[in-house]
């Protein structure tokens, strides 16, 4: 019994254990139903959506901790995940992920991926143009692009071809890749020529004889254009450029052929069919034709040759043409042709007809010269009129001349009169000895004195401004005048030796001092009824303007001065600052004494005498100084005939310039 109940008890015990493991396994099994549906439940579901194209899908994890539990469904571990998903065709995206967030059902879109479209050709077309749906996209001879896939509309366009187009279907991993053939473009040409009968070569190949039409393919095509005698045109022509037509019409050159030509005279002008070419013994004309040749020469009549052949020799020998030419002079005179003595007026001569120069030449007169345009079997005339040279100059001058250093000249025909002042004359002084002083030649007088920016220009040492030179010893002023004349072309008026002047050449027409007679008349009697004692007229009274004179201004300068007269200048004014004197000179009163050629002289003159041209003595120490100047204040300085001496430069001295005309 007690067997059987162990037995019993121990049947009840392993039944207890089988169903307390049986417990034990169906809540482990519970346990882990509960976690797979947790896990299922907190899973994301990734729902990839694909294009027409389907291909495998891979979903990778980039960065945290994730579990897949299924279908594109994974369980995060890490609080964020990063995840890429990939197919075949299609760009990879990427996808973030995080534990927290609601939505577990995601929908992601991929887009097909570019892949590679080629096509190539068997010609070379390096500037093709390949458009894609009328985009431009590639200018190159073959297309090597990236597309996504889909249908497109292709075109290429390229020079010398016709257009291509084409459908165009790129798929999906796989892309496009063909080889496609050109068609040239078919160019129809019309080749003219003249002459006609032309030989037509394209690319070296005979198309035919001119006119020539036909076809080509279009490329850069070489023309040659051939017929015998006449020069080959080539030519390259880009057919693509031509509008769809080539049409050309060539002018040929006759070759040129070499012809010996003889003249007589020489030195004309000869014209190859009506073009002037030089005259040269060979000459270049057409082998395939006629040629017109023309020779002419001044003088002499046209003659024409026409020619066959481009090869030989011509000869012209012209004809000369004369005309008469009659020449006379109011005096005998010679008349030359250059260099060339012709003979004495009357003169009567022919001459070829052509420009014909003569001279016509006497001694102490001035020349003249001549141009004739003789005319064939005409006469022509020449009356001659010889001037002296005196004469001429005097017709050449003006009233008023300027220099090229700007000086103003004005010109004087003296008239005679009494120079120096008589016993009576108030303030008149010893050394005022009357003369009677005529004028042979006319002179000019410089309308202003000379200033220091004159002066400057021959001595560079000298201050350069507008006030009148002083300090100028007569021999500096007349070696000054030597400079003035051999600038302006004229010869020198005073012979100087070592910078010494020793003496005058009075015939010359060169700058030099005025005479103390041309001064006087000029301050005096120039454009007056009569003489005057003053340069403004005969009243002992200063008018306002009268001239630089000691006046109120210089009253601390000098010892005296007018009290009642103002020209508000205490020294040296600028010549022409005061109104023109009635000679048309500016200054002749006051300013600056001025020195004159002559030499100081004391010879008393018999009754009667006349001086022509008078310029004192030959020789002298001391030279005569005329007029008054800014310290000047009594009415002796004031005369127009008052005058000192020196032989030294002073501070109120300066100088103006003359030289005669005649």
């Amino acid at each position: 019994m007690a067997e059987k109940f162990e037995l019993e008890i121990e049947k009840a015990k392993r039944s207890r254990s089988k169903k307390t493991q049986a417990i034990v396994l169906c809540s482990a099994l519970f346990f882990f139903a509960t976690a797979l549906v947790y896990l299922y439940l907190t899973a994301f579901q990734i729902n990839v959506i694909q294009k027409n194209y389907k291909s495998p899908i891979n979903i990778t994890t980039q960065s945290g901790n994730s579990v897949s539990i299924g279908h594109n469904r994974l369980f995060l571990i890490s609080s964020q995940t990063e995840l890429q998903i990939t197919a075949e065709g299609y760009k990879s995206k990427t996808l973030f992920l995080e534990k927290s967030q609601v939505s577990r059902i995601l929908d992601v879109e991929l887009s097909y991926a570019e892949v590679p479209v080629k096509i190539t050709k068997s010609e070379e077309t390096p500037s093709a143009r390949w458009m894609v749906n009328n985009i431009n996209i590639a200018s190159t001879n073959n297309l090597d692009i990236t597309l996504k896939p889909g249908n497109y509309n292709l075109r290429l366009s390229s020079r010398n071809y016709e257009d291509y187009t084409s459908k165009i279907n790129v798929m999906p991993a796989k892309g496009f890749n063909s080889e496609i053939s050109l068609s040239p473009t078919v160019i129809p040409y019309d080749i003219q020529t003249v002459p006609t009968g032309s030989e037509v070569y394209f690319d070296g190949k005979l198309v035919g004889i001119s006119p020539v039409k036909g076809t080509i393919d279009s490329h850069i095509v070489r023309v040659v254009i051939s017929k015998s005698k006449f020069v080959d045109v080539i030519e390259s022509v880009d057919l693509a450029l031509q509008n769809g037509k080539f049409s050309r019409s060539y002018n040929l050159k006759s070759q040129q052929g070499s012809l010996q030509v003889l003249y007589s005279p020489k030195g004309g002008r000869l014209f190859v069919n009506n073009v002037e070419v030089a005259a040269s013994d060979r000459v270049a004309v057409r082998v395939a034709s006629s040629n017109n040749i023309r020779y002419s020469h001044p003088g002499y009549d046209d003659q024409s040759i026409t020619t066959e052949q481009g090869v030989g020799q011509i000869q012209f020998r012209l004809r000369p043409q004369y005309g008469d030419v009659y020449i006379t002079a109011n005096v005998k005179a010679k008349v030359y042709q250059g260099k060339k003595y012709l003979g004495d007026t009357p003169f009567n001569q022919s001459f070829l007809s052509v420009r014909q120069r003569f001279k016509i030449i006497r001694d102490e007169y001035a020349p003249q010269y001549f141009t004739i345009d003789v005319l064939k079997r005409k006469e022509h005339r020449i009356d001659a009129e010889l001037l002296t040279w005196s004469r001429h100059h005097l017709n050449q001058s003006k009233a008023i001349m300027t220099n090229s250093f700007g000086m103003i000249l004005k010109r004087f025909r003296g008239q005679g009169f009494e120079m120096g002042a008589r016993p009576y004359i108030r303030g008149r002084r010893a050394n005022e000895i009357i003369r009677n002083v005529k004028f042979r030649r006319e002179f000019y007088l410089s309308t202003k004195e000379i200033t220091e920016a004159d002066y400057a220009q021959f001595h560079s040492r000298t201050k350069s401004s507008l006030k009148p030179v002083v300090n100028i010893s007569w021999n500096e002023a007349a070696i000054y005048c030597n400079w003035l004349s051999e600038k302006e072309g004229f010869q020198p008026f005073y012979f100087a030796k070592e910078g010494k002047v020793i003496g005058a050449n009075k015939i010359s027409r060169g700058y030099r001092l005025p005479t103390e007679a041309e001064w006087e008349y000029a301050a005096r009697f120039a454009n007056k009824r009569k003489p005057t004692i003053f340069v403004w007229g005969d009243d002992y009274e200063i008018d306002s303007g009268a001239g630089n004179i000691a006046d109120k201004s210089a009253q601390d300068s000098v010892r005296t001065y007018i009290g009642s007269y103002n020209d508000s200048f205490k020294l040296r004014a600028p010549p022409g600052s005061f109104p023109i004197e009635k000679s048309g000179l500016y200054d002749m009163s006051g300013n600056v004494s001025e020195w004159v050629t002559d030499a100081l002289s004391y010879e008393v003159p018999t009754k009667n005498d006349v001086y022509l041209d008078y310029m004192g003595p030959p020789q002298g120490r001391d030279h005569v100084i005329k007029g008054s100047n800014f310290t000047s204040a009594n009415w002796t300085e004031l005369r127009a005939s008052f005058k000192e001496s020196s032989d030294i430069g002073l501070p109120e001295l300066g100088f103006r310039v003359a030289r005669y005309i005649d």
